[in-house]
């Protein structure tokens, strides 16, 4: 896959990403809103139930007072007026009339009708009033004036008492208290409040801890109180929610944990599908690196072979024994070359198939690390290197494959030489403890930054890419130490700086539990 292609699937990947986020993202936050204002519209109606409920019961508990003293302005008046005299039933009301004149006026009432001014003649007037009770114009008129004055005494003595009452009476903050919750748990609203009565820009009175008064002037959940009274007005009742918000969100606490499941399933799939995307880019940019550095290194002792050959067929060396012992010995060493690199690709390919296998038995590491010395020794020698050797683990079998390990400490040896740019410095060192033993291998090379020691074990992984490098190989030898380590249950770790060297710790367990 070429780059542009890729870029381009990422890009497309993203873009997917981020239009599916923002339509949940989207529908969410549009739920929430919904959420809020059906809030808000059940909080307004509970405090204006709260409010009418207040003033009710306020209405109520003034009557009860008043009736419970035994004073009251309607009685008193009701039972004045009944102490004139006047009966139910039928009644008429004489009007006055000169001597002269056979017709008079006047009021007649009955159980059904209200009273009516008449012109009767005087025999009329006295067949009407035959049953009846005759009052005087001037009498009447007294007693509806008397009346009158009655019933304005009681009116004002009733808004005396209420005046009196109202301006007295403090708002009971528990009854509130309660009647609100009440009308909140009505409406499902379930979550902590306080509130407090605020006239003007003061708090008179409440139920609140946490929220400030700032709080309360500002809040959205307001409603007067006792808007019907005469002499008392500019109350107004403030409901603040501490956890409104937690609240709102855990009504939705399904809604919002399937959207959470599903972003983060899209999220790992995506980052999932790109980390296999990318992982495949690089593993096949190193397969073809690999490739190119295996043709370049059996390139080598091919055409090494392939020339010995062709010298040793010619015929003023074939009758030479030295020299063709020379060239032949030269075919041999390349030919092992080949058979190693060989036999080290096959190795990794059984690793991963775990079809490897390991002869696991008492292995002593001292002979194991003096072993894999011996054979490269030589090559460091010739560079005018030197190994120093510090094996002082005091208990130095454990439990492994021999030839493995040897391989293992090898490859080691082989890339501290490599990559020394001058003669080789290198030190192999053992120590133990009552878990395993620990082997060191420190060089003086150039050493490697932080990002290549996070990647040095990784397969076909080398710092410079290409077929053509200052130092050879295929990049398998440190994977190959990884993969022995691990089967035997160990680990194996680098320290490294630029310019200073490195070096590779290997810990290896007594007791081995095979991982092959």
């Amino acid at each position: 896959m070429n780059m542009k292609k890729f870029t381009g699937l990422i890009v497309l990947m993203v873009v997917s990403i981020v239009a599916i986020i923002w339509v949940q993202v989207t529908w969410i936050s549009n739920s929430v809103s919904a959420q809020n204002e059906q809030f808000d519209f059940f909080v307004i109606s509970s405090l204006r139930n709260t409010a009418h409920s207040m003033e009710t019961n306020r209405r109520m508990n003034f009557l009860n007072e008043m009736f419970i003293r035994g004073y009251s302005a309607l009685p008193q008046a009701i039972e004045r007026s009944s102490s004139q005299g006047l009966t139910t039933g039928r009644f008429s009301i004489q009007s006055q009339a000169s001597s002269e004149s056979d017709s008079v006026e006047i009021i007649v009432s009955t159980d059904d009708n209200p009273p009516a001014r008449m012109k009767v003649t005087r025999e009329e007037a006295r067949e009407k009033m035959g049953t009846g009770i005759v009052v005087g114009s001037d009498e009447y008129m007294r007693w509806m004036q008397q009346q009158a004055s009655e019933f304005q005494s009681m009116s004002n003595q009733l808004v005396t008492e209420m005046f009196v009452w109202e301006r007295n009476k403090e708002i009971n903050k528990e009854e509130l208290l309660q009647t609100l919750r009440g009308e909140l748990a009505a409406s499902g609203i379930k979550t902590p409040f306080e509130f407090a009565v605020i006239r003007g820009d003061s708090i008179i009175d409440g139920v609140y801890s946490k929220v400030k008064r700032k709080d309360f002037l500002e809040s959205p959940y307001k409603v007067s109180l006792f808007t019907q009274a005469l002499f008392r007005r500019g109350e107004t009742l403030s409901v603040v929610f501490p956890r409104k918000a937690n609240y709102v969100l855990g009504t939705m606490g399904l809604m919002l944990g399937g959207f959470g499941l599903f972003l983060v399933i899209i999220i790992s799939t995506f980052a999932l599908s790109l980390w296999f995307i990318i992982r495949q880019k690089k593993t096949s940019e190193m397969q073809a690196d690999f490739i190119n550095n295996m043709t370049h290194e059996f390139k080598t002792p091919i055409a090494t072979i392939s020339l010995a050959a062709d010298t040793i067929a010619n015929s003023r060396v074939i009758t030479d024994e030295e020299r063709v012992r020379h060239f032949v010995s030269m075919i041999k060493k390349e030919n092992q070359r080949m058979n190693r690199q060989v036999e080290t690709i096959l190795q990794i390919a059984t690793l991963d198939k775990h079809e490897m296998d390991f002869a696991f038995a008492p292995t002593d590491m001292h002979e194991v690390i003096s072993q894999a010395i011996d054979t490269i020794e030589i090559q460091v020698t010739d560079r005018g290197g030197v190994i120093h050797r510090n094996l002082n683990a005091e208990i130095s079998v454990v439990t492994g494959d021999a030839e493995h390990l040897r391989n293992l400490v090898h490859n080691l040896l082989d890339n501290a030489n490599k990559y020394s740019e001058g003669a080789p410095d290198i030190t192999v060192s053992t120590r133990s403890n009552d878990s395993g033993i620990f082997l060191d291998v420190a060089d003086r090379g150039i050493g490697m930054s932080k990002s290549v020691q996070y990647r040095v074990f990784e397969r076909f992984y080398r710092e410079t890419t290409g077929n053509i490098h200052t130092v050879k190989g295929f990049g398998l030898g440190l994977n190959y130490v990884k993969a022995i380590a691990d089967a035997h249950g160990g680990t194996v770790t680098v320290e490294s700086e630029p310019g200073k060297g490195s070096i590779f710790t290997v810990f290896l367990p007594f007791r081995s539990e095979s991982r092959a």
